[in-house]
């Protein structure tokens, strides 16, 4: 890398730190709850019809389950809860199980948080920590497992961000995520109609299939399960004078078949996907 490519990547990181800082800003305000009416409307439909037919069919719980076994043993851990505002569904888990588990997020006032809430819980060596996983004031290395859920779409710049991760984990480390698809053309045509109205649009960044190409080719896949690919045109069967049971049994196969994709084409057609990579030593 030359002097010139040196500066690009220097001015580049610098522009996306201070992206950060209001993004921070975003979390610790109010805007957050006064959301623009668009970011209002994907809210209802995503927290609402879409979060009911994850209930339905347990698929959020699902997720955290597979979570769980990928994390396995803790006990000899050192974690990285990245980007966990005031704690997601797992950080206490992580934080009571964990050898060493260090929480951080760009929100101070969201970690203040999570600090009392691990406060309240036994835990071995816990903390929670307001900061920039890229900036330089985040010194912390060596990490056995780097937990990211809903978190690595943030990052505009993903070549930054997998020099990062890849420098924080330890030679296998491995990173369990958590993240919004923009793959198949349904979404991809939702999303662009929605985005220029999103009040955190500088910051959100659902994964492409270049995005998912750069893991393949910096981390080793080690698994990775789809949610509501095939299976998010299941709704329609809600609206179909069809016996609950028949329903169900077909809603079921097509949530299998996005959990256990075969082809890239399987992921593709995916609104998330979770996976574990690995760190290639």
């Amino acid at each position: 890398m030359n002097n010139s490519d040196l500066m690009t990547v220097a001015d580049n990181k610098e522009k996306i730190l201070k992206t950060n800082e209001r993004q921070k800003e975003f979390y610790n305000s109010d805007a957050v709850a006064k959301k623009n009416l668009p970011s209002r409307i994907w809210s209802k439909i995503r927290n609402g019809v879409l979060n009911d037919y994850r209930k339905q069919f347990d698929i959020t719980n699902r997720v955290y389950d597979q979570h769980k076994l990928w994390l396995g043993d803790l006990s000899d851990k050192k974690v990285l809860d990245l980007g966990c505002l005031r704690g997601n569904a797992l950080s206490l888990y992580l934080a009571s199980n964990s050898k060493k588990y260090i929480g951080i997020d760009l929100s101070d006032k969201a970690i203040g948080e999570l600090q009392t809430k691990i406060d309240g819980v036994k835990t071995n060596d816990a903390q929670a920590i307001a900061v920039d996983f890229l900036s330089d004031d985040f010194a912390e290395t060596d990490f056995d497992i780097i937990y990211a859920y809903g978190v690595l779409h943030h990052f505009e710049d993903f070549d930054l961000l997998i020099s990062r991760l890849k420098e924080k984990l330890k030679p296998e480390g491995i990173v369990i995520s958590y993240d919004p698809l923009e793959t198949s053309v349904p979404i991809k045509l939702l999303r662009s109609a929605y985005r220029p109205f999103q009040s955190d649009k500088d910051w959100e960044w659902p994964f492409t299939k270049t995005v998912l190409r750069k893991l393949k080719n910096n981390f080793v896949i080690l698994d990775q399960k789809g949610i509501l690919g095939s299976s998010k045109y299941g709704l329609a069967y809600n609206f179909l004078p069809l016996s609950g049971a028949f329903k169900t049994s077909k809603i079921q196969k097509l949530i299998e078949k996005d959990w256990n994709p075969k082809k890239d084409k399987d992921v593709y057609k995916c609104m998330h996907l979770t996976m574990m990579f690995q760190n290639k030593s």
